[in-house]
């Protein structure tokens, strides 16, 4: 299996996209950033708008070793309209709404308590419309981290669940089960503080799985009917793919990778992509961000690897590989590189295509 990619000019990070295939030019929707400007691109829709900034960060926001360091290329998108005219922005700790029905308004609707931002594609929209994310800040006090929800779109917000002081520093991920039709959160990092929730959405019955252990400390699962798959994100030993049985609840502990696995993506043709991550810990085996592509959860090739850049990870940032939010193919997706050769600060248009090996 082949990897083609065609990079995006002008672009840090592909937030979302919809639709599109290997012989089209454009997705229906195609939602992209580059320091703190928004472009927003759709067949009935294109804009752009600035997200707000202050003082000595709007200064540092033009030289790209700057935002890495200050980290004010980072923020998330996610259109809750399927015509891109409304979404939902977090950037510097604080959560918008977007509207633009004639000029972009950038309305603030939260202020983050621990949190500049969030992980990318952690952010939930169950089929009801409920919108929910956790908090993933530094917290190292490990003040009680909340789960918050949305039931107008992003306008206003509540919290839905509390993982209590002293028990989580952050969340990594809130995703919908379409099979179980549940909200599955995953919160990190030290040992007694990984663990997977599942439940209801309004959090009124609550499954816990795990006990602390880092076998639990993930970023992002693969659901399927017989079974839910996730793949460790620890730097401090090695990082294995997870299944856990949904009847029997049982878990087994299938093939390792050569390094913490932030993201993965499930594409709508039967292929799945994770990518491992370059951060300091002893679960590290290589210099390198290694990109994965399966047609089954529980076997995986690799079809490209990035070596990590020569800027320290402490201050700017680890090497990874991210993936766009929404439908996407094996034929048309979107990922991007951050402290990376070749790949940091760039946004790319993927493609696979099968060259006789198999999957």
């Amino acid at each position: 299996m082949k990897l083609q990619l065609t990079e995006i000019p002008h672009t840090e990070i592909v937030h979302y996209a919809r639709g599109g295939d290997a012989s089209s030019n454009e997705p229906e929707l195609l939602v992209t950033s580059h320091s703190r400007t928004v472009a927003v691109a759709g067949k009935e829709k294109r804009y752009s708008f600035a997200l707000p900034a202050k003082g000595c960060r709007f200064l540092f926001s033009g030289m790209r070793l700057a935002r890495r360091a200050m980290r004010l290329d980072k923020c998330n998108v996610m259109p809750v309209d399927p015509r891109g005219s409304a979404l939902i922005a977090i950037r510097q700790g604080m959560v918008y709404r977007v509207e633009c029905d004639s000029d972009p308004v950038v309305a603030p609707a939260l202020r983050l308590r621990q949190c500049r931002n969030i992980l990318h594609q952690s952010m939930a929209i169950a089929p009801s419309g409920n919108v929910y994310f956790g908090e993933y800040g530094a917290n190292p006090n490990r003040a009680a981290v909340p789960v918050y929800r949305s039931a107008d779109a992003g306008r206003s917000w509540q919290v839905a669940y509390e993982f209590p002081a002293k028990s989580a520093k952050h969340v990594h991920c809130c995703a919908w089960d379409p099979y179980e039709e549940k909200l599955w959160v995953t919160s990190g990092d030290a040992e007694g503080e990984c663990r997977i929730l599942c439940a209801n959405e309004s959090f009124s019955e609550i499954e816990s799985i795990g006990r602390g252990e880092q076998q639990f400390r993930s970023c992002h699962f693969l659901f399927r009917d017989d079974a839910v798959f996730w793949i460790m994100d620890s730097p401090l030993e090695t990082s294995h793919l997870i299944r856990l049985d949904r009847r029997t609840r049982r878990i087994e502990r299938l093939r390792p990778f050569p390094g913490p696995v932030w993201y993965v993506k499930d594409l709508t043709d039967g292929w799945c992509l994770a990518a491992t991550a370059h951060e300091p810990g002893p679960g590290v085996q290589t210099r390198f961000a290694h990109l994965f592509a399966s047609r089954n959860p529980a076997d995986w090739i690799e079809i490209a690897r990035y070596e990590k850049d020569a800027w320290p990870a402490v201050l700017f940032k680890a090497g990874v590989i991210g993936f766009a939010d929404g439908p996407q193919t094996s034929g048309c997706f979107f990922l991007f590189g951050e402290a990376l050769r070749g790949m940091d600060g760039k946004a790319f248009r993927g493609r696979l295509h099968d060259d006789g090996s198999e999957s």
